[in-house]
């Protein structure tokens, strides 16, 4: 009987909703205050038990969950904890009563929207929280039920065009999976996967730059305050800059995961296949030329006639830095490296930071391809500024500097040219852990050309010490023997 008293919850808050709705309007506590404040209390009591021994089922009280079926009904605005409390309360009953899971993932449905209409806004910030809410709950369905995909769909699909900026990654990793669940279940065509793909890639990467940023910034504030000796500041800010980064690498990771999964729809003849017969009904859609040439361009799908007659007409329709960028994958691909830096660094203006970065990136390796080393260094430099968490730019300065060898004489000077490489790749790994296995790689071959121990002795140094690297490099590195 008790099981059966827990499936009817479900169905008794769902009857009490329209209640809420009128009640919600009297006061925070409700019609009746008196009673809100004492089953808040006992519901509270019991969910601090329940809590302290780590949700075990022993600990789990039924006058608990009548005390805060009491408060959600009667009071939904007394406090957000009703809400996050509930929701604890729900998975566990979502957890331990399968046969009735669906029951309760609709009763936290139903929590999900009535804490949105009692609290659109967060009481501590006052900014918007419905998105994050929606957002929560279409994550939530589609944990607890992946057969309910089509449902979180539509309900991830409304939270990431109210604010995808409230969405944590996890949130729009669901959202991805259900698209392509969709997509395998013949509800959305194939279009569908490659138009959410961008779009959260593109939001994965605003939310890494915005984070990026906010470090900078944060650092910037903690030296400040080291120098003014308030170390609780110091300590304030650290907590806020491991978070930040911690939040960094979760998009990384996020964003790494989305890329893995658009891979069976990523094949460069699938996607020349479905954006051709999208061309060829809308030619002239800017929206969808940009598309096209930024996902080809992600894709390594350049050498395409498709990508060129693309970048072709986005120029021609709209010249932009977006256009400008796509005739510099052009003018690279045929080798013509000053008329590909021409486009490329007029693509540098572009708002959006991962073309930003990835036009950097280019305009180097055309400075590179064009032999001005020095130049490329630079503009390398600049592409790392634009994305401070991408490795990519020290791993080109690392085969820059290994590749400019041969223009240093002397034993111990063009040795130093790959204590430099070296360095610049243990940074890349350092603040890039995705690409350390092709640091650690550079690194390898690199140290391989150290000079001995014999070497650097009889040209009255030793390992440890500073060494200048003069020339174009002009770097300050560490002497280390081939080992």
């Amino acid at each position: 009987m008790k099981t059966n008293r827990f499936v009817l919850i479900a169905v008794m808050i769902g009857m009490a909703m329209s209640v809420n709705a009128q009640e919600t309007k009297e006061s925070k506590y409700g019609a009746d205050s008196v009673a809100c404040v004492t089953n808040i209390s006992m519901y509270r009591e019991y969910f601090k038990q329940w809590e302290a021994a780590k949700y075990a089922p022993e600990a789990f009280s039924n006058e608990m969950v009548t005390a805060w079926r009491e408060v959600f009904l009667n009071c939904p605005r007394a406090s957000q904890l009703v809400y996050t409390n509930g929701e604890k309360i729900m998975d566990y009953f979502i957890r331990t009563r399968p046969n009735d899971k669906d029951a309760y993932i609709d009763t936290l449905c139903m929590l999900m929207d009535t804490r949105a209409q009692s609290f659109p806004t967060d009481p501590k910030t006052g900014a918007s929280q419905v998105a994050s809410i929606k957002g929560r709950k279409g994550m939530l369905i589609y944990t607890y039920n992946k057969g309910r995909y089509e449902e979180a769909y539509n309900v991830l699909k409304e939270a990431v065009a109210l604010d995808p900026s409230q969405l944590q990654g996890a949130i729009l990793d669901s959202y991805f999976k259900s698209t392509i669940d969709m997509v395998n279940n013949g509800k959305e065509e194939g279009m569908t996967v490659i138009n959410v793909y961008q779009e959260l890639s593109e939001v994965l990467d605003d939310n890494i730059k915005v984070l990026a940023e906010s470090v900078v910034q944060l650092e910037e504030a903690k030296a400040a305050a080291e120098e003014g000796g308030d170390t609780d500041a110091v300590a304030g800010f650290d907590k806020q800059i491991e978070k930040n980064e911690k939040s960094i690498n979760n998009n990384k990771v996020v964003k790494s995961n989305i890329d893995n999964l658009f891979q069976p729809f990523a094949s460069c003849d699938d996607l020349i296949k479905v954006f051709s017969a999208k061309m060829a009904e809308t030619p002239d859609d800017v929206n969808l030329l940009k598309r096209i040439t930024t996902i080809l361009d992600k894709k390594e799908c350049t050498e395409s006639k498709l990508f060129l007659d693309a970048a072709v007409k986005l120029n021609e329709l709209e010249p932009s830095p977006e256009a400008s960028y796509s005739l510099g994958i052009k003018f690279f691909k045929d080798k013509k490296y000053s008329d590909a830096a021409t486009f490329f660094e007029q693509a540098t203006k572009t708002e959006n930071n991962d073309r930003k970065y990835r036009a950097y990136r280019n305009l180097g390796m055309c400075y590179e391809n064009m032999g001005s080393l020095s130049r490329a260094r630079d503009t390398y430099r600049r592409a790392a500024q634009i994305d401070p968490t991408n490795g990519e730019p020290y791993l080109l300065i690392g085969m820059l500097y290994a590749g400019s060898a041969k223009q240093f004489s002397g034993e111990i000077e063009s040795g130093a040219v790959y204590w430099a490489a070296v360095d610049k790749c243990l940074k890349a790994k350092q603040i890039d852990p995705s690409c350390s296995e092709k640091a650690n790689a550079l690194i390898r071959a690199y140290s391989a050309a150290f000079p001995t121990m014999e070497k650097i002795f009889f040209n009255d140094y030793n390992e440890g010490q500073s060494f200048n690297v003069g020339g174009w490099i002009g770097e300050t590195t560490t002497i280390r023997a081939k080992k």
